[in-house]
C-alpha cells in the first residue's frame, strides 16, 4: 500500500459522494498510528510461530453525508507494518522472515456528539488487506530455503472511535483513539510442513483480527 494509492481511492470516493449541501458539512484529514499482532499459525512438528507486535501509520479521509447529519463516508488506508516471527529452537529458525500487513479501506459512520466537542464514532468498512511472509528458513544454522508469500484479502471491519475536538487559533484540531475488530476469520487447513511453499490459506490465517490506534487530525 502506497500514498498514491490511498489519495486516489479518497478523490474517487469523494467525487461519488458530492453533492450541494442545505448546510456547512464537516469534512476531516486524520493522521493514524495502528498496532497490530499477526495471529499464530501451526507447524506439522506441533510448533506455533507468531510474529511480534507491529505499528504502522495510515491516513484516512471523512466527509459528512448532506443528507443524513452525523453519517460520515470514510477512504483511506494503512502503509506496510512488518513484524519478525518469533521461533528459534533446536528444529529451525523463523527469526529472519518478516510478516508485512497494509490495506486500503472504504466504509462509513456515525458520530454521537457528546457535548460540543467531543463524539463517540460507529464505523463499518471494508479493508482490501495485502498480506506478505517473506525471509529464510534456518535449520540447524544451515540455510534451508526461503518464504515469498503474498495474498490479499477482502474483511468488514467495525471501530469504535472516541475523539475530542478543540480551537487552536484558526485551526480546529482534534485526537483520538480507537479500536477495531473483524469477525471474518481464515483458518489452516492442516499443519504447514514446508514453510518455502506457504499457501494463500496459510497466509491469511497470519492476519491480524484486531487492532487499536491513536490519531490526530484537522477539521477542514
Amino acid at each position: 500500500m502506497n500514498i498514491k494509492t490511498i489519495l486516489v481511492t479518497a478523490l474517487t470516493a469523494g467525487s461519488l459522494f458530492a453533492q450541494a449541501p442545505d448546510k456547512e458539512l464537516d469534512a476531516r484529514i486524520q493522521i493514524y498510528g495502528e498496532a497490530i499482532r499477526p495471529s499464530a499459525f501451526t507447524l506439522s512438528t506441533g510448533e506455533t510461530p507468531e510474529a511480534a507486535r507491529s505499528f504502522g501509520l495510515g491516513l484516512r479521509f471523512m466527509g459528512e453525508v448532506g443528507s443524513a447529519e452525523n453519517w460520515y463516508y470514510e477512504v483511506g488506508g494503512k502503509l506496510d507494518s512488518s513484524s519478525k516471527l518469533n521461533l528459534n529452537d533446536a528444529n529451525v529458525n523463523l527469526t529472519d522472515i518478516r510478516i508485512t500487513q497494509s490495506y486500503w479501506v472504504v466504509g462509513g459512520g456515525y458520530l454521537v456528539p457528546l457535548g460540543k466537542q467531543a463524539s463517540l464514532g460507529f464505523h463499518f468498512e471494508g479493508r482490501g488487506e495485502a498480506l506478505a511472509a517473506q525471509g529464510a528458513v534456518f535449520s540447524a544454522g544451515l540455510l534451508k530455503g526461503r518464504v515469498d508469500s503474498s495474498s490479499t484479502y477482502l474483511r468488514p471491519w467495525g471501530r469504535l472511535t472516541l475523539d475530542a475536538s478543540f480551537y487552536l487559533g484558526t485551526l480546529h484540531p482534534f485526537v483520538g483513539l480507537e479500536v477495531a475488530g473483524t469477525p471474518v476469520k481464515t483458518t489452516q487447513t492442516q499443519p504447514i510442513a514446508d514453510l518455502t511453499q506457504m499457501d494463500s490459506r496459510t497466509l491469511r490465517a497470519l492476519a491480524p483480527n484486531v487492532s487499536a490506534a491513536f490519531y490526530v487530525g484537522l477539521h477542514l
